[in-house]
């Protein structure tokens, strides 16, 4: 073992050490991998998680591979005179990526090695993220604290509950396609699905700022916002200038009312409380024209445990058969009753607009289509680094 190690140069230390490790940065930022035969490959993939011995998980790999070159070419390239190299689209055996990915210099399919890899390592993640398996039950869960309150009148939506708060627009967000995960993903630094915080959603879109605050103050006071719940780091204000608000605040009279503001008092207010600059930071890929309350909020979820659904489908199964007295011979009702429930906190987006800001989101820089563009665009130079342009891979 020491001869072994007398010939195996220890430094320089690799960029997987120096850049990922201690750097903080993510692996598919790497110039390329260090691998230098089929056998360590194979070595790579079963440490990676998957055993290429075993025809399932193997089968899986190939899915992945085949998934990863429908992505480039049907998103990534979409719009340049780029395409993915025949010899590269038709691989008997994905771990030839990584050697290929490997090479020294860098060589025109090492390249495309290289992106088709960060590509896969992606979907990984994506197919991996253990919430999305639940993610019908968890969808219900977290919008049934909302629907209780909203009230659907002669076309015009509401928070009804104590008190009533109009609303020009709900709009929800049930989940993020795996193209939309992908886009997501490909451009984080932490390129993991575990921080995509807006796979459920919710917008409410009022009158104006006046009509956000109480909108915010109405989920607050019914408790359908936890503030122990919230994700302080994902909270972001593009709209209300909080030291005008405070302001405006100290001045009211006791016992105000909003309805004692006329229009013209509710407008005027609405512009004062306008955020002059640009509050905190944006995502880099919002139009500087986009504004909104923005937070993460987390719900506590709670799922029955894989046995309870087992029992519960086998006591069904001997019902169906005439045999209801066995489930209650073998105590299958009392076994369901014993099964842990598997909790977790699900965190899910909450967006409050005003109408005019609602409504350029619909169009311009701020609209939705050109922030996905954006996102493409960031997604498609990372993940062809040394393809669009002549640098390391």
């Amino acid at each position: 073992m020491l001869d072994v190690m007398r010939h195996h140069a220890l430094f320089p230390m690799p960029p997987e050490v120096t850049q990922v490790i201690l750097g903080g940065g993510s692996p598919i930022d790497l110039d390329g991998l260090r691998i230098q035969s089929h056998d360590e490959a194979w070595t790579f993939a079963l440490n990676y998680g998957y055993d290429m011995s075993v025809p399932g998980q193997r089968a899986r790999v190939v899915k992945i591979y085949e998934d990863a070159i429908d992505f480039l070419e049907g998103v990534v390239l979409e719009g340049t005179d780029l395409h993915v190299p025949n010899e590269l689209r038709t691989l008997g055996d994905p771990l030839d990526l990584m050697v290929w990915a490997s090479e020294r210099p860098r060589t025109f399919s090492g390249r495309w090695a290289c992106a088709i890899l960060r590509v896969m390592h992606t979907l990984f993640h994506v197919d991996h993220n253990v919430n999305l398996r639940f993610l019908p039950e968890i969808q219900r869960q977290v919008f049934s604290r909302y629907d209780q309150f909203l009230v659907c009148e002669e076309g015009r939506w509401l928070l009804r509950g104590a008190y009533e708060v109009p609303l020009v627009a709900v709009e929800r967000k049930e989940n993020k396609d795996r193209v939309s995960m992908l886009l997501k993903m490909l451009h984080k630094p932490e390129n993991v699905a575990e921080t995509i915080y807006d796979q459920i959603g919710i917008r409410f879109v009022a009158e104006d700022r006046l009509g956000v605050l109480m909108v915010i103050r109405f989920l607050l006071d019914h408790h359908v916002l936890m503030p122990t719940h919230i994700k302080p780091s994902r909270s972001r204000n593009l709209m209300i200038d909080l030291e005008a608000l405070a302001a405006w605040t100290e001045t009211l009279p006791p016992l105000f009312q909003i309805q004692d503001l006329s229009p013209a008092d509710r407008q005027e207010l609405s512009s004062t409380l306008a955020l002059k600059s640009g509050g905190i930071e944006q995502n880099p890929f919002s139009s500087k024209d986009y504004s909104a309350i923005q937070f993460t909020a987390r719900t506590l979820i709670r799922l029955p445990g894989p046995g309870a659904s087992a029992l519960e489908a086998l006591q069904e199964r001997l019902r169906d058969l005439g045999h209801g007295g066995l489930t209650d011979l073998a105590g299958i009702p009392e076994l369901i009753q014993e099964q842990e429930e598997f909790t977790f906190f699900f965190a899910h987006e909450v967006q409050v607009m005003e109408q005019s800001g609602f409504q350029s989101s619909r169009s311009g820089p701020a609209s939705h289509s050109e922030y996905k563009q954006r996102q493409r665009d960031a997604a498609r130079r990372r993940v062809l680094q040394g393809i669009l342009q002549e640098e390391p891979c």
